[in-house]
């Protein structure tokens, strides 16, 4: 029509896109289709709190189908509401691929998002300024399926009610999500972690008030290490080589470097900053995750894929090798030297989550980020407790009561040296 620009799907769109098209042939490449359906509709109707490695539950098929089906449906709300794609959204795309491995699927994460359409609506607010949270508020979607599924058993009643609630806490969402950023100053990546870390506690006190259990679940897969890594591994390769051959190779060099002295946690962008050069930071912490697990000796599966997929997704927008390896080195510190089995789930996945931490490393230092990494661990392989695993991104929520523990320790410690240094001087 005359008068109307027309909007141009970005590239950016099209690489996930392909992420998800490699995902549904791998699935029929691994397992038949009547196998992928059905393995598909069991993970609909799952419960899905942590840790439900929907490979383990369902097959590498259908998971690989739910994450992909999932990931298109948002790249649909991206591109009908015409939002260019950043920084953010990446990550938030990453971190959809990855989590509906484990714990998000379609059926728990529709009225959440009705809910984050209801709320913007209610506020006068655009649903292109929503999407981002309509994608990160799905780290509570198993509030949805708990209530829906609650001790197996499908009832209409039940899931009307878990339909109502899932727009519920998807209204409350955006609200919670813009208040909790004063708690760590942009210093924790995993905002959305944090907000549905509140909310998930808020509803798990509720449903244990009136007698109502939330049992864990501990779904973990140890079969498909090889396949998985394989497939991390030329995804990274393939955004890797990406980002070289869309710009000059000195370049993009050149670029990758002046990425890795980026410091600041409230200036992250690193597509906008860098645009293709970012995609040679994702690879490179796709394959630095994937290595750091498979040299521990952990096996590959959903939650860890998806936990490799998350370090790759924030590293377009605030981590890469320097702030993130220190964090690293401190919870694989903490992991072998707490009372749990180092090949714990838990233990496991907080390695890898610990790197949203990864923006204290970059401003204060190595040492600072190793103690951070350490203290991380500590708690996130506990807070699950708290709320019952009825929120996926769990490290966020951790990562949100370090930062608030350590910044200020930090600052104190920066004013007694800086003290010292002033008296040497004099």
């Amino acid at each position: 029509m005359p008068g109307r620009s027309r909007y141009a799907v970005p590239v950016d769109y099209f690489i996930m896109l392909g992420i998800c098209f490699l995902f549904i042939v791998l699935a029929f490449c691994m397992n038949t289709p009547s196998m992928v359906m059905e393995g598909f509709l069991k993970i609909q109707t799952s419960r899905s709190v942590l840790i439900t490695d929907y490979i383990e539950l369902a097959g590498i098929g259908a998971a690989f189908v739910n994450s992909a089906i999932l990931t298109i449906f948002n790249l649909f709300l991206l591109i009908v509401n015409k939002r260019d794609p950043n920084g953010k959204i990446i990550a938030s795309l990453f971190l959809t691929i990855g989590f509906s491995l484990f714990g998000k699927n379609m059926l728990n994460t529709l009225p959440i998002i009705a809910g984050v359409w209801l709320y913007g609506k209610v506020a006068g607010k655009k649903f292109s300024e929503m999407v981002i949270f309509a994608m990160v508020s799905a780290t509570i979607a198993p509030i949805v399926s708990e209530i829906a599924f609650l001790n197996e058993e499908f009832n209409i009643i039940k899931f009307i009610t878990a339909y109502f609630i899932g727009i519920f806490v998807g209204f409350i969402f955006p609200v919670v999500a813009d208040y909790v950023k004063v708690m760590h100053n942009h210093y924790c990546l995993y905002n959305g972690g944090i907000a549905g870390g509140f909310i998930a506690t808020m509803f798990a006190g509720f449903l244990r008030s009136i007698n109502i259990e939330i049992i864990p679940e501990n779904l973990w897969d140890t079969e498909h290490t090889f396949q998985l890594a394989i497939v991390a591994y030329s995804i990274a390769l393939a955004l890797i080589v990406y980002g070289f051959i869309t710009d000059k190779p000195l370049n993009a060099v050149a670029k990758f470097f002046n990425l890795l002295k980026e410091k600041d946690p409230e200036d992250c962008d690193y597509l906008t900053k860098y645009h293709n050069t970012c995609y040679i930071n994702i690879g490179i912490m796709c394959i630095v995750s994937t290595t750091v697990m498979l040299v521990l000796g952990y096996p590959i599966n959903g939650p860890i894929l998806g936990g490799i997929f998350t370090v790759s997704g924030f590293a377009a927008c605030g981590k890469h090798l320097r702030n993130a390896t220190p964090i690293i080195i401190g919870s694989i510190l903490a992991v072998y030297l707490n009372h749990l089995d180092s090949m714990s789930s838990v233990n496991t996945l907080a390695i890898l989550f610990s790197t949203g931490l990864a923006p204290i490393a970059g401003r204060y230092g190595w040492h600072w980020g190793i103690i951070t990494g350490f203290l991380h661990v500590s708690i996130a392989v506990f807070i699950g407790d708290v709320n019952g695993g009825l929120n996926l991104y769990n490290n966020g929520f951790a990562g949100s009561f370090i930062a608030v523990l350590i910044l200020p320790i930090i600052i104190i410690f920066r004013r007694i040296n800086s003290k010292i240094k002033k008296k040497d001087k004099s």
